[in-house]
């Protein structure tokens, strides 16, 4: 029966592609330049902080940048600008968090098309960064960045395998850069851990994780990498996981204490420290910060200010 369901679910995925492909289902052209940032793989590939990483360049070489996502999970509509203290029942854990970290302007728009109008004409955005784009064909975009985590030419699509596109779609992207180790062709990328820091914005070296008992808590698709830096960060690291976009209740924050009673710290994800009460943490909370750190980034931007250039060029004409 899974096998069935993998089958009809492929099958109606080629579908959709195919319909675009075709120009039966209309693409949409906006007036930034969409640069689509995406996978096509359940679980954490890497690409929030790529968006961040990417964004931040872009905006270093003096470009007007805005980061559009959908705002998982966030119960407003909008397009609206995402604020640092904006509320992550709202906007969603990755939205705020990109909204708090990035450095540029971030729209929470589940309908792209309306976003990337929204960046450019209210924020005057000249590129457009889209977060988790690759499905999201109904906007046209002038790069699809695809990043890959695993080995996705030996996976099957859900339910029975962790893809959410067959590997042949990864044919439409322009550039794939894999992430997490995975083996193969292509630009590589790998998230460093940086530094700790509190809810209120303090930081701390790594250092201070060595030989520390940590309770080690998220909720967010793929858990493990997580747990293993913290333990190669020489922490003795117990465990306790929730699943993707946990939203934390207060029965979740007593569970956590008592589990961390005899521990000297509690260390969580970024995404997660924005889903938490801050008013209900005690001193012991940290929240990891990593960079996605590209050794070919320049070669991206390159390629990105060559897309901006030729679309002024077309536009003269």
């Amino acid at each position: 029966m899974v096998r069935l369901l993998s089958a009809l679910y492929s099958l109606a995925i080629r579908t959709r592609n195919g319909l675009y492909d075709l120009g039966i289902l209309r693409t949409y052209h906006t007036p930034p330049v969409v640069i689509s940032v995406g996978n096509i793989e359940v679980g954490g590939t890497g690409k929030t902080p790529f968006t961040i990483a990417l964004a931040g360049k872009l905006k270093e070489n003096g470009h007007h940048v805005a980061i559009l996502t959908r705002g998982y999970k966030g119960k407003m509509a909008g397009p609206l600008l995402v604020h640092t203290n904006s509320r992550v029942e709202d906007v969603g854990d990755e939205a705020l968090l990109m909204a708090r970290t990035a450095g540029v302007p971030v729209i929470k728009s589940p309908d792209r098309v309306k976003g990337a109008v929204f960046a450019h004409n209210e924020l005057g955005a000249r590129i457009v960064i889209m977060d988790d784009g690759f499905q999201h064909r109904r906007i046209y975009r002038d790069l699809d960045i695809v990043l890959v985590a695993r080995d996705v030419h030996t996976d099957a699509p859900l339910p029975l395998g962790l893809l959410r596109e067959p590997a042949s779609s990864l044919k439409r992207a322009h550039l794939i850069v894999r992430t997490k180790g995975s083996t193969g062709t292509g630009l590589t990328a790998e998230l460093a851990a940086q530094r700790l820091v509190d809810s209120r914005g303090t930081t701390y070296e790594l250092e201070t994780l060595r030989d520390k008992a940590v309770l080690a808590i998220c909720g967010i698709a793929s858990p493990r990498p997580f747990f293993s830096t913290l333990e190669d960060l020489g922490a003795k690291v117990e465990t306790l996981s929730f699943p993707d976009h946990h939203r934390y209740s207060d029965r979740d924050i007593s569970k956590i204490q008592d589990r961390a009673a005899n521990k000297d710290l509690i260390v969580t994800t970024e995404k997660d420290l924005v889903r938490l009460r801050p008013e209900a943490l005690d001193e012991r909370w940290r929240a990891l910060q990593v960079e996605m750190i590209v050794p070919e980034m320049n070669t991206i931007v390159e390629e990105i200010e060559t897309v901006v250039k030729n679309r002024r060029v077309s536009r003269q004409g």
